[in-house]
């Protein structure tokens, strides 16, 4: 390899790296944040920012506002993450619906499209049929100027680490199933590459683009419970990618043995079916009812929730000292009768509590979240590598 080689090879890593730092703080402040702002922020010359926004506006990336007057100087031009231009396709299957959205890069659903199923009674190859239609119609509706950055499928489970397939879904039963062995999308005459990537942390996702540097345990409820932990904008995966399992921490050794196969599991205690069993309510609404008059047996199953709950997140807390608990799913919904129980719990439980406040908070549009994080999931690479999307436009 000859001098020149290796500083071609030198310069274009560089410019690569400096594209995708810009293009970050374009994201975190999108609207508001300014050339100047960005050479400030990353400590570089204004005239090789203003240079890498240059191609990242060519490569439809981001695009300018109008100019703000200041006081001084020459006016400030406002940088946005661009919509419609490049977009993902998010999907989630869980055991009762199957979700498909159409995001783009500004963190925007384009298009949403649901089913409600019984994925058990449907089996795998059905369910995933009904995934690959509700895909071929939402890509058939992408902006014409759209190109696609890929797919990514949301599934409560344990996914391999490469994205590839389902290692183990204890209430879904799809162990080692691969989704892209079922799966046939195409996008404007191109085959669609399909990854997998556990729900909680898809839906984790769109929290972190809320508020990109923050950290939080968030814990949803479902048929079963299913968490994850970020630090500092990063989610926490472990070594083979399968950390933050909190729903299968045990809180009652010799209890009801859980769909994993051990006993005693959180999900076992304030998963969907095991609180209304508890209860003796029919369904979440009922529930929420019977909480709201009072019934005696509805306050004891969320008594016994909060008890459970107060062991797990309570190790959590311990152990990753993080101050604010996310709750989605029937967790959140319930958030009125079970935080009071549950902050008393935490209160008790975690050693720091009396030095830090703890944060408890209800997470809305849970069942969207997983579908659309699976879609930001998918532009992930396009953050991490704006070169390669810049780079064909720039040749033209």
């Amino acid at each position: 390899m000859t001098p020149n080689t290796q500083a071609g090879m030198t310069q274009a890593f560089v410019r690569s790296t400096n594209l995708a730092l810009v293009l970050d703080r374009i994201t975190r402040e999108s609207g508001s944040v300014s050339r100047a702002d960005i050479a400030g922020a990353l400590g570089m010359t204004r005239s090789t920012v203003s240079r890498l926004v240059d191609d990242l506006v060519l490569g439809r990336l981001v695009v300018e506002g109008e100019a703000i007057g200041g006081l001084r100087g020459r006016p400030a031009v406002p940088l946005s993450l661009s919509a419609g231009t490049v977009v993902s396709l998010g999907l989630e299957v869980n055991l009762d619906r199957i979700v498909a959205t159409v995001v783009d890069l500004s963190g925007a659903t384009l298009g949403v499209a649901k089913e409600a199923i019984d994925a058990l009674d449907l089996g795998f190859k059905a369910t995933m049929a009904i995934a690959t239609r509700l895909a071929g119609r939402l890509l058939g509706q992408a902006p014409d100027q759209a190109r696609l950055a890929g797919a990514v499928l949301a599934v409560p489970a344990l996914v391999a680490k490469d994205g590839r397939s389902v290692v183990r879904a204890p209430n879904l039963g799809w162990d080692g199933l691969d989704p892209s062995s079922m799966w046939d999308v195409t996008f404007r005459g191109e085959p669609v590459p399909l990854r997998v990537a556990n729900d909680v942390d898809c839906s984790s996702l769109t929290l972190i683009q809320e508020s990109p540097d923050a950290s939080f345990l968030y814990l949803t409820g479902e048929v079963g419970i299913g968490s994850a932990v970020s630090m500092d904008g990063q989610l926490l995966s472990g070594r083979h990618g399968w950390a933050s399992e909190l729903g299968h921490m045990c809180v009652e050794p010799g209890g009801a043995v859980c769909g994993c196969g051990a006993d005693g599991c959180l999900e076992t205690v304030v998963g969907r079916p095991a609180l209304l069993a508890a209860s003796g309510q029919k369904d979440l609404d009922a529930l929420c009812i019977a909480l709201d008059t009072g019934d005696e047996r509805a306050l004891l199953a969320i008594d016994g929730a909060a008890k459970a709950l107060g062991i797990a997140v309570g190790g959590a807390l311990n152990l990753l000292d993080l101050t604010t608990v996310n709750l989605g799913g029937h967790l959140g919904v319930l958030g009125e009768w079970l935080n009071p129980l549950l902050a008393a719990e935490l209160d008790r439980r975690v050693l720091w509590s009396t030095y830090s406040e703890i944060e408890l908070a209800s997470v809305s549009q849970a069942p969207l979240r997983a579908a659309m994080g699976a879609g930001l999931a998918a532009l992930a690479h396009v953050h991490a590598d704006p070169a390669a999307w810049v780079e064909p436009l720039l040749e033209r």
